[in-house]
């Protein structure tokens, strides 16, 4: 017999500890390390993992004391590990485990000996990925990008309606920039201070991103094309408040597609927190509307596999190529009403992205950060909706302007 010690790439705290006979093969190695990690990896068959030993470039065994394996326990993903999980080095399932170990010495502790990689999409995942068609459409019903000029873009969630307004829900740290301070509320206001006090790097002066939040210098320095939608924005307004524009990933399209534009006033701000990064703004409803209110799920649970979607959160994250994306990830843990993702590799989405099931329900969003700081690859955080958002206007008695709960 002989003692492995395994270690699940791209997930936290996930080294297990399997014993097998060196005359197993590659395939009965699979079988020990789903059997010891159950709960991980009860979403995969046994047979579709990919195994890579844990060899250094000498043919020693990678020590539980290198930075490189801290990570790893973390959920991250070093440039050694991407090495060592390549194609080329993966373990062929008919190969015994006798010929695999010949040159390595005997494994001990202190010690990492394979590598587990869960492919990305497996069984019944593809069927309910975010990018399935019926799934995606429903997505998109809810889900908006929102942007104003070159100061902001990012992610919102239709979180409400009623028959006269839309409620939309974004990150409270777009606003941050000194072009919309004159024009929020108080409350906003308030919070913004306090949410520049946590975050002090997001402070900016001007009406445009400096330089030096840019990645590469170059790329921010070469003329962008503009695209119609931004043309229009620069129109200048008789009211001088900053335009918003929303726009929705309608069917059959590639591309989003302006629906609303409305200016950005202290009657539009709604409620707002610093603490859990969140700003909703009340929009009157257009008269072509298609946008209906999401139906949120309070429940989520560790190894929840999820998807994070949503449109890019930075402008300077331009060079990310798509209009939007989705990526497969796993709730791994909590932090208070915080979530940790693991197997998240998503920099375009990192400051403003929504969690959804499977099933295209949302169960939290992307908060904390800005779109021109990154998560750390491989593992996110994202707020639950549990407790965080106040009573929305659909669930309260009809206020004095005639608007009554709309029931979806």
């Amino acid at each position: 017999m002989v003692k492995l010690l395994c270690a699940v790439v791209g997930v936290a705290e996930s080294v297990s500890s399997v014993r097998v006979d060196e005359s197993d093969s590659v395939v009965d190695l699979k079988k020990a390390v789903k059997a010891e990690k159950k709960n991980d990896l009860k979403d995969v068959d046994a047979y579709k993992l990919k195994l890579f030993l844990a060899k250094t470039a000498d043919s020693k065994w990678l020590s539980s004391r290198l930075e490189d394996v801290t990570k790893l326990k973390k959920g991250e993903k070093t440039a050694l590990i991407e090495a060592l999980t390549s194609e080329d080095k993966e373990l062929q399932g008919e190969d015994s485990l006798e010929d695999v170990l010949i040159g390595m010495d005997p494994p001990s502790t202190s010690q990492i000996h394979v590598l587990v990689v869960v492919p990305r999409s497996t069984g019944d995942d593809d069927a309910w990925s975010p990018m399935d068609p019926k799934v995606q459409l429903n997505l998109w019903k809810s889900v908006v990008r929102v942007s104003s000029e070159d100061v902001c873009s990012g992610t919102a969630l239709v979180v409400d309606q009623t028959p006269t307004h839309l409620y939309l829900m974004t990150n409270l740290h777009m606003w941050t920039d000194a072009t919309f301070t004159d024009h929020l509320s108080g409350h906003f206001k308030s919070e913004i201070k306090w949410y520049l006090r946590l975050f002090p790097s997001m402070k900016t002066s001007g009406r445009k991103r400096k330089d030096a939040d840019v990645k590469d210098a170059n790329v921010a320095m070469q003329p962008r094309r503009k695209s119609p939608r931004t043309t229009a924005m620069k129109t200048p307004t008789l009211s001088g408040k900053p335009l918003v524009v929303v726009e929705q990933l309608l069917p059959d399209t590639t591309k989003p597609e302006e629906v609303i534009r409305f200016s950005l006033d202290k009657d539009t701000c709604w409620c707002s927190s610093a603490a859990f990064d969140f700003a909703i703004f009340k929009v009157a409803v257009p008269r072509d509307n298609k946008l209906v209110r999401c139906k949120m799920s309070l429940k989520a649970y560790d190894t929840k596999n999820v998807d994070v979607f949503g449109f890019p959160g930075a402008l300077q994250d331009q060079h990310f190529g798509h209009a939007y994306a989705s990526f497969p990830a796993k709730i791994t843990g909590w932090r208070g009403n915080q979530m940790i993702l693991s197997s998240l590799s998503a920099p375009g989405l990192s400051g403003s992205a929504l969690v959804c099931t499977k099933y295209g329900v949302p169960v939290g969003y992307i908060g904390g950060l800005d779109g021109s700081m990154k998560n750390k690859q491989y593992q996110s955080y994202a707020f639950t909706f549990q407790g965080l958002i106040p009573e929305l206007p659909s669930s309260l008695p009809p206020d004095t302007e005639g608007e009554t709960k709309n029931e979806l």
